[in-house]
């Protein structure tokens, strides 16, 4: 789930998606015109502060001594060190440099976690609350995503935007659906008739049975929800009123009643359970299965470009959310950001170097239009390292040159993303060259953008108890629903599995969840 966050970052924000090679972790971006900072600091501000920091990274470690990092030393009258760990080691990095009592003015992570709360509590952060409204860009984040880096009542975080509409959603062979003269399905009974018919009326017409209705990999990856009723998010209630997790909900049973159905009729690959989702997603743009997840950023360059040249008439298409009993209609939102930052606590004594660091924050933040990331845009080109030295226009589009020019950009060493005013303004179509792929992600924004979504709320609260047990209890779930949907275990094990989740941890898990919601006044809520 991180990776593909990370891909899907990146290949939304940053200004290289036309020529980038698909399938690694794309660089950061985030540039603005006119912002805190763009001028040098003068006056009060000509002080020279060394400010240091410590982040995880996917991407490869930028040189010590770039032209990037020496533009922004110049740029801000600063002494910046930044130091970059690879994320599959920055988990074990982290707390031996926090327990260390030497910390970085910056200290990045990627979610927040049973640590963030640990060292916020230990008073290791700076609280923010007092300086977000003095930067515009840090008032453009919303109040839910400021819960999610709040612990008792302080902010200690600043988040990074990633777009909160555009998670992976059901997508369908639209050209499939026309061949055998069926209808955009609405329902989950539909959707079944829809994946049998995919998989037993050759929907491709090539006179083989060589297709599959649904794809699915292991660990119920991606699942089956078509909306916020049947999703993993806090939206059912238990008999006392207490909001409890989609997994072992009602709704949840149903998604997993419709892939034990399929399952049955050969409509899900007999291998699903311990098929890698990037393979089913290969296999999909192949032509073997008919109903996937994707999403309109971090579109693959190379396989749309396979998927035309094999399936010229191809078609591909966003299935809407289906109508739920209680009436409401629409997927779960997703957090809103993804990575935060924090302030070493020390610097409370300093407070003219927290608004240095805050002016760098908020310049290489503050959001620019897709049409003027060009070298029109100072900013822009400042942030890329100049055109035709890190970066090059190629057909409107400008695109990273070699990767051993990239040291040449400040925003390779100073990451923060742009926090777009709409998730709509990002205009994810523009970024991807392939007709396709523009195609599809065009017409999947235009029907997220009239969708309603459900803002969970367990994502703008700390649970300890929550971070501490909830990968073990994923896990309880997952074994049971892959047995399910084998036949190893009849669906009427559900209230087995609801047994066993809560005897593990889930009853405290669900206790404190709901204090802390009731003691913060926050519900789910549509949007």
């Amino acid at each position: 789930m991180k990776k593909w966050l990370a891909v899907g970052l990146a290949a939304t924000l940053a200004a290289c998606t036309a020529a980038c090679s698909s399938g690694g972790k794309q660089p950061e971006a985030g540039t603005t015109e006119g912002a805190p900072g763009s001028a040098a600091p003068t006056g009060t501000a000509a002080k020279k502060w060394t400010v240091s920091s410590i982040e995880g990274t996917w991407t490869s470690i930028p040189g010590e001594n770039g032209e990037g990092l020496k533009k922004i030393n110049e740029k801000f009258n600063v002494d910046y060190k930044p130091q970059f760990v690879p994320y599959d080691q920055y988990a074990s990095k982290l707390p031996v440099v926090m327990a260390g009592g030497d910390l970085p003015d910056i200290i990045g992570m990627e979610a927040v976690d049973a640590n963030f709360v640990k060292w916020a509590k230990q008073g290791a952060f700076l609280p923010l609350n007092d300086y977000i409204d003095k930067y515009p860009e840090l008032k453009l984040v919303p109040k839910s995503v400021w819960d999610a880096v709040t612990v008792g009542g302080k902010i200690y975080g600043i988040p990074q935007y990633f777009p909160a509409k555009y998670g992976k959603k059901a997508v369908i062979r639209k050209d499939w659906l026309d061949n055998l003269g069926l209808k955009m399905p609405t329902t989950y009974e539909e959707l079944k008739k829809v994946a049998i018919a995919f998989t037993k009326d050759d929907p491709d017409k090539n006179g083989k049975h060589d297709t599959y209705g649904f794809g699915l990999s292991k660990q119920v990856v991606y699942g089956a929800s078509m909306g916020a009723a049947w999703d993993s998010a806090w939206y059912h209630k238990n008999e006392q009123g207490q909001l409890i997790p989609g997994t072992i909900s009602d709704g949840y049973k149903e998604q997993i009643q419709f892939l034990a159905d399929l399952y049955k009729e050969g409509a899900l690959h007999k291998d699903w359970a311990v098929s890698k989702s990037t393979d089913v997603r290969k296999d999909f743009y192949a032509g073997k299965y008919g109903i996937w997840f994707e999403q309109p950023t971090g579109l693959d360059i190379n396989l749309l470009k396979s998927f035309r040249e094999q399936f010229p008439n191809g078609q591909l298409a966003t299935i809407p959310a289906f109508k739920q009993s209680d009436g409401q209609q629409g997927f779960v939102a997703g957090s809103g950001y993804y990575t935060v930052k924090m302030l070493n606590a020390k610097l409370k004594s300093e407070p003219e170097k927290v608004d240095r660091i805050l002016q760098m924050e908020s310049y290489f933040r503050a959001f620019i239009p897709f049409d003027k990331r060009n070298p029109q845009n100072p900013d822009y080109d400042w942030q890329y390292g100049g055109v035709n030295v890190s970066y090059k226009m190629v057909d409107g589009l400008p695109v990273l040159e070699p990767q051993a020019t990239w040291d040449n950009r400040p925003n390779r060493y100073y990451r923060s993303v742009f926090w777009a005013p709409t998730d709509e303004a990002t205009d994810p179509a523009s970024a991807v060259p392939d007709p396709l792929g523009k195609s599809f992600a065009n017409a999947t924004v235009d029907l997220l953008k009239n969708t309603k979504f459900y803002i969970n709320p367990v994502n703008r609260i700390s649970s300890e108890v929550l971070m501490a047990k909830g990968s073990e209890l994923d896990q309880i779930v997952q074994e049971w629903q892959t047995k399910m949907i084998v036949g190893q275990e009849p669906m009427s094990s559900w209230s087995k599995m609801v047994d066993e989740y809560m005897k593990k941890g889930g009853k405290e898990v669900i206790d404190d969840v709901n204090k802390l919601l009731q003691a913060s006044g926050i519900k789910g809520e549509w949007k």
